[in-house]
């Protein structure tokens, strides 16, 4: 069979973020990472706006969970709702164990925070190549990027436990999905409508992540009301729901 331009430009690309990351030194996680702005507690909830804020993360996941399983004729495809559910119970996950991390900051909780992270990020890889490159292709890749997402973090806490930490794995898991996606929809046309919200949500993750470097900063401009970290948790949480807007409002393109 003949590959395609754009399935070659993408494994290429996949390709040079792998060496890219691999050809980094070790990179440990530093303990300074868990010395976040936002530490008073409230009713006997330590790091409370860390920890409360995750709530956003289990409300909006739970909110894609139920209407992916409620609206299945939405998908073209019957199996096509597989990657967009694991995405959502993922996120509900990331907001149980992000909640888990900030009660008590340490390695070993961190560990159960970024396992869910990277099955989140996995999942919405394989639910946007099912979306415009193979409805078949992006279930059956599921189950393999879910296992890279897991042995990622899992790598990373496994090194750290032997004194050489090493997150360049992990951070292969979310630099996938943040080049591959906005390449699949610049080469790959959908088969569904509302062509621009994913790169929307992107761009909400993009703007949490500067949020997090500025945690002491922005707690220090707000008087210590938000710290940059509980707003990036706000920003991420609102990209995920950007993706169920998304799902909620597109409708199939006719077929060519």
């Amino acid at each position: 069979m003949r590959m395609h331009w754009q399935t070659g430009l993408l494994l290429a690309v996949t390709l040079l973020v792998l060496l890219g990351v691999l050809a980094l030194p070790p990179l440990p996680q530093p303990e300074s990472y868990h010395d976040f702005a936002a530490d008073g507690a409230w009713l006997g909830i330590p790091n409370v706006a860390d920890v409360v804020s995750n709530l956003a993360f289990v409300w909006v996941g739970l909110l894609g969970v139920i209407w992916v399983t409620r609206h299945p004729h939405r998908f073209r495809e019957a199996h096509q709702y597989w990657p967009y559910l694991t995405f959502f119970g993922a996120v509900i996950l990331v907001g149980i164990g992000s909640a888990y991390y900030h009660w008590a900051p340490d390695h070993g909780r961190l560990f159960w925070d970024r396992l869910a992270m990277s099955l989140a990020f996995m999942a919405i890889l394989a639910a946007i190549l099912s979306d415009r490159v193979g409805a078949c292709r992006g279930t059956v890749v599921l189950p393999a990027l879910l296992l890279v997402g897991a042995l990622g973090a899992i790598h990373w806490y496994w090194s750290e436990l032997q004194g050489t930490g090493d997150l360049r794995l992990y951070m292969l898991t979310q630099a996938l999905p943040l080049v591959l996606g906005p390449l699949m929809v610049l080469l790959h046309p959908s088969i569904y409508t509302r062509d621009k919200d994913l790169p929307v949500a992107v761009v909400w993750y993009l703007l949490a992540l500067g949020a997090d470097r500025l945690d002491h900063p922005i707690h220090d401009l707000t008087g210590g009301l938000l710290s940059g970290h509980t707003l990036k948790h706000l920003l991420a949480a609102l990209s995920v729901y950007w993706i169920l807007r998304m799902l909620r409002r597109r409708q199939w393109r006719p077929r060519a």
